[in-house]
């Protein structure tokens, strides 16, 4: 599920932030799919529970609430990427076959907050509901028919937008 959620997750946001895709196609993806990773009656986790939508959209959903308690804690200065860069500096990659919490533990050094091992301690053994509604009005971010629309007065606006541009 953590392969598969990074790679919902992080591609498309990847592809923004290289100017391939507007990040309204991305959040509109995202507003339609992230329902689809909720635990249904009799979920176990993440790590327990192997439908198609939790494990995809579920591993997905789990990458952006970490990115948005990431960029909460560190003030916006540090994300997901960031994390993932670390892991990958230590070692980290597809050819190397490492416990997840290792890497987990590494990129919670990367930001200097404890939000990837403390999420997958409860994500990867419960089934984690979270508000979507209330995310997206925290992140601006909704639909008008079928477009998206932003908010830039949102809570969370800086950190929506943050997700979507390249690090210089």
């Amino acid at each position: 599920w953590m392969e598969e959620g990074l790679a919902t997750y992080i591609e498309p946001v990847a592809r923004v932030q290289a100017g391939e895709l507007p990040a309204k196609q991305i959040w509109s993806d995202m507003l339609d799919g992230m329902r689809k990773g909720e635990p249904e009656p009799g979920d176990q986790g993440l790590d327990r529970t192997h439908t198609w939508g939790r494990t995809y959209w579920g591993g997905a959903l789990f990458c952006l609430v970490a990115d948005v308690h990431i960029r909460v804690a560190t003030n916006n200065r540090k994300g997901l990427q960031d994390a993932l860069r670390a892991i990958i500096v230590a070692g980290g990659t597809i050819d190397h076959e490492w416990p997840l919490t290792r890497a987990l533990q590494i990129g919670d050094q990367a930001t200097g907050t404890n939000i990837l091992t403390g999420m997958y301690r409860t994500w990867s053994i419960s089934p984690i509901k979270i508000d979507l509604e209330e995310l997206w009005g925290q992140l601006g971010v909704r639909r008008n028919g079928k477009e998206v629309e932003f908010s830039p007065s949102a809570p969370y606006a800086k950190i929506r937008e943050a997700i979507t541009t390249a690090k210089s």
